[in-house]
Parts: C-alpha cells; sequence; structure tokens
C-alpha cells in the first residue's frame, strides 16, 4: 500500500518477475486492474474503498486457499481496512503489509497523469492526500522508502524480509521438470520411507 503514484505498481511487478524466476506461481492483483475489471461500481468514498479493499482480500484469500500466492497493490489509504484485509487473509494464510512510503511532494512529481495537479485544482474530488485523508501504516511488516531507495534495491529489501519470515522456500525447479520446495521435497521422501520404499 502506499501513495498514488509512490511506485507501488513497478515494485509489486518487479516482485512478481523474481518471485517467477523462483518457481512461485504468483498472481499480481493490480488496484486500478480490479477496480477497472471486477469493481466498476465503487466509487472513492471512504466506504466504497473499503468494500473495494475487502473483496480484493477475499479473492486474494482464495487465491492463496489453492496454494497460489497473491501480490496486492492498492493505495489502501485507511488503517481499518489495512487491518480488515489482514483478518482476512490470515484466517488461512500469512500476510505482510509492504509500505511503499514516498512523500507527497514526490509523488505529484512522479505523477504521470498529472492527477494530484487536477486535485489541487478542484478538477478531482476525493483524490488520496490532497482532499482525502492518507493514513500511514501503524505496523507494516515491510517499508520501502521509494525516495531513498532504488527499485532493485526495494525489490532486494523486499525478498530479504520474506525469507527472514520463513515464507520463501528454495525452489528446485533446476532439478525437476516441475516446481518444488526442499521441504516439500522432503516430506516427499519421508513418506517413501513410511511406506518402505526407501532404506534409511
Amino acid at each position: 500500500m502506499g501513495r498514488p503514484s509512490a511506485g507501488k505498481s513497478t515494485l509489486a511487478s518487479r516482485v512478481e518477475d523474481r518471485l517467477v524466476e523462483l518457481g512461485y506461481p504468483i498472481e499480481n492483483l493490480d488496484g486500478d486492474e480490479i477496480r477497472k475489471h471486477l469493481h466498476p461500481d465503487l466509487g472513492f468514498s471512504r466506504e466504497d474503498r473499503r468494500i473495494n479493499n475487502r473483496r480484493t482480500a477475499y479473492i486474494a484469500k482464495l487465491l492463496n486457499r489453492n496454494d497460489i500466492p497473491v501480490i496486492v497493490g492498492m493505495i489502501t489509504p485507511f488503517r481499518d481496512s489495512q487491518e480488515q484485509a489482514r483478518d482476512i487473509i490470515e484466517d488461512e494464510g500469512d500476510f505482510v503489509l509492504v509500505y511503499v512510503k514516498c512523500s507527497v511532494e514526490t509523488a505529484e512529481e512522479r505523477d504521470p497523469k498529472r492527477l494530484y495537479e487536477q486535485a489541487r485544482e478542484g478538477k478531482i474530488e476525493r483524490f488520496t492526500g490532497i482532499n482525502h485523508p492518507f493514513q500511514e501504516p501503524l505496523n507494516p511488516e515491510i517499508v520501502v522508502d521509494t525516495e531513498e531507495q532504488s527499485v532493485e534495491d526495494g525489490v532486494n529489501h523486499v525478498l530479504a524480509q520474506l525469507e527472514d519470515r520463513g515464507l520463501l522456500d528454495e525452489r528446485l525447479d533446476n532439478e525437476y521438470n516441475f516446481s518444488i520446495t526442499r521441504k516439500e521435497e522432503q516430506e516427499v521422501i519421508d513418506r517413501l520411507g513410511d511406506l518402505g520404499y526407501l532404506d534409511r
């Protein structure tokens, strides 16, 4: 989560690329695409944003249930929605809140659509951080400061943090024609041993 133009989509896409390279069946749910294709009925009021975040978290939960890790890049400007997403996901899986940190000034400089400028001119209502609230998360698991860190540094930081939390298994795709982790390989070996197919 983070302000508009903070770098969420770029970071999410690069993290996705790296995880795919490692053999993970990642789904990257981009906030703009989710709104366009699944939630076009919603506006940008606080309640509509809460509904949008809840629906998206539920989709992520369904994918998690089928062993598909999910990256979601959304503004998520309210703390109650941040915690709502956590509650939905942690019911069955692991939730990691990544705060893509950036000042309003820098985000506005990067804004290719000049949305910040239009919001300041009163042409866009309820634009996060200008004429609508933005609440920084209180306890994010990971913070990537895109003013201080390059994209590559940010990606490496996210992956290192995920690994430190035990959420990344070493993949063995080079040894097999399908994806399997070392943990899964050991489970197979243990099972074969229990069945008497392997000498121990």
